[in-house]
């Protein structure tokens, strides 16, 4: 009897601890974000890089220029998706 009596407050206090504390999961964002140029270039880059096509890769490597990547960044792209 005594044993039940210390079973039901450990789970007592289990249930209140469970249920006070507070939840500290991340809050969403309400506001969507959309991908700046730079971003899209880097995305067409790296799919163009890894379907080979490289007529559109050329055409697509001279928009990501003109859209502000620089060699270096678009060097990395290009070593990152190589192997895919």
């Amino acid at each position: 009897m005594k044993q039940f009596k210390i079973i039901g407050l450990i789970a007592i206090l289990i249930a209140i601890s469970w249920f006070t504390n507070p939840l500290k999961a991340q809050q969403m964002a309400l506001t969507t974000k959309s991908l700046n140029l730079q971003e899209q270039s880097i995305i067409t880059i790296s799919a163009l890089t890894a379907t080979g096509d490289l007529n559109k890769l050329k055409t697509a490597l001279n928009t990501g220029l003109e859209n502000g990547l620089t060699v270096n960044e678009i060097k990395e792209v290009l070593v990152h998706t190589y192997a895919y």
